[in-house]
């Protein structure tokens, strides 16, 4: 009988086109994740035009969904119909208009529910060589602003805009990883109406590594039941192990009607997913 049917299902498999099967993860950013963000300030005022910087590191949160292009390395695709950051808060500080004698201008610079995400539609796109690259990929950035010193102003902005955005892409085990992120810096303008007599305009530039982030979240095959070694084929391989279990198997992955046993009517449900 086992013979008759791989004769049977080998003869059909000669007419079948092979089907590569994606697959989705939940991701998270891995626990030890740290983010840099370099803060460029300039400042136009009555004492002329200066540009200062600086950077914190820290801890940050994030999720994302990924589908990649097969079951295993190699992807052949990835898209992400959403990710977001959350880079929390931060404090930053600049010294403006230095001459001797009089000294530096200062500047503080707090900034808190600093949000980066991917705007809807996500990204798609193929992998190679393990990265995945999106010249125009849409994000939208947030943060709250809170500035003393040389000019005090305080709001909150919203940027919406398209910015080159890449990752790699490799797997552990059985999770999908995304590493060496990169992101284009980020710019915004503070509105021409809040700043103080005397500024005519404060552009801030967020530089945001996350080279030194990765994110990790388990591959799920959504790809047919029938394809019992999740290689994104269902063919002479599934075939093997269904017909290993053939018989009384309750709750066994072969049991494709979930009958409680492996019989025709599992092996019919392969045929109609062969390929």
């Amino acid at each position: 009988m086992r013979q008759y049917l791989v004769a049977t299902v080998l003869s059909t498999a000669a007419f079948a086109a092979t089907a590569t099967a994606e697959s989705t993860a939940d991701l998270v950013v891995d626990p030890g994740s740290t983010v840099t963000v370099e803060l460029v300030v300039s400042i136009d005022t009555s004492f002329g035009t200066d540009t200062d910087a600086d950077s914190a590191t820290k801890t940050l949160e994030g999720v994302g969904v990924a589908v990649v292009g097969a079951d295993a390395p190699p992807f052949l695709s990835l898209a992400m119909p959403s990710l977001s950051f959350d880079l929390g808060a931060a404090d930053f500080s600049y010294e403006f208009f230095c001459l001797p004698i009089i000294g530096c201008q200062s500047l503080d610079v707090s900034v808190s529910n600093f949000l980066i995400g991917l705007d809807a539609g996500g990204v798609s796109g193929p992998v190679k060589g393990g990265n995945a690259s999106y010249p125009k990929a849409p994000f939208v950035s947030s943060f709250d602003y809170q500035v003393s010193g040389l000019a005090d102003i305080s709001g909150s902005n919203v940027v919406p805009d398209v910015y080159s955005f890449g990752t790699g892409v490799s797997a552990s085990g059985d999770d999908l990883v995304l590493s060496n992120i990169f992101l284009d810096p980020i710019t915004f303008e503070i509105p021409p109406e809040d700043l103080p007599v005397g500024v005519n305009a404060v552009i801030i530039t967020a530089n945001v590594d996350l080279g030194g982030i990765t994110m990790s979240g388990l591959l799920v095959s959504n790809g047919p039941a029938s394809d019992l070694n999740g290689d994104g084929q269902v063919n002479g391989a599934d075939l093997g192990l269904l017909l290993a279990s053939w018989g009384p198997c309750s709750g066994c992955p072969e049991d494709l009607n979930g009958d409680g046993q492996v019989t025709g009517a599992d092996l019919g449900l392969m045929l109609a997913d062969w390929g």
